[in-house]
């Protein structure tokens, strides 16, 4: 089964503070981790997007599931949690300062 690869921001979309907005980033999906396994699950992913601010954050988590998850486990690895920060980089709206 193909990955989905979100389509990448242009470079003029990315904050100037890039390293502190993906560690920022980062953070939000470890707190996410409710149960300290390390795996990302549904609601923790929906946990996620909603603190990200995004908008439908139930049907994003469903979708990344079903895309990014390679093993179909229904969980997310940190492996797997990389396409996420991708995804999230360029359109995470709270940079750091």
């Amino acid at each position: 089964m193909p990955v989905f690869i979100p389509p990448m921001a242009k470079p003029k979309d990315l904050p100037p503070n890039i390293i502190m907005v993906e560690n920022q980033i980062r953070d939000i999906l470890r707190k996410a981790d409710c149960n300290g396994d390390g795996y990302l699950s549904k609601d923790e992913l929906k946990k996620a997007f909603k603190d990200f601010g995004f908008k439908l954050p139930g049907w994003r988590a469903c979708r990344f599931l079903k895309k990014v998850d390679a093993n179909h486990n229904g969980q997310l690895t940190m492996e797997e949690l990389d396409i996420i920060v991708d995804y999230a980089l360029p359109r995470y709206k709270v940079y750091a300062k």
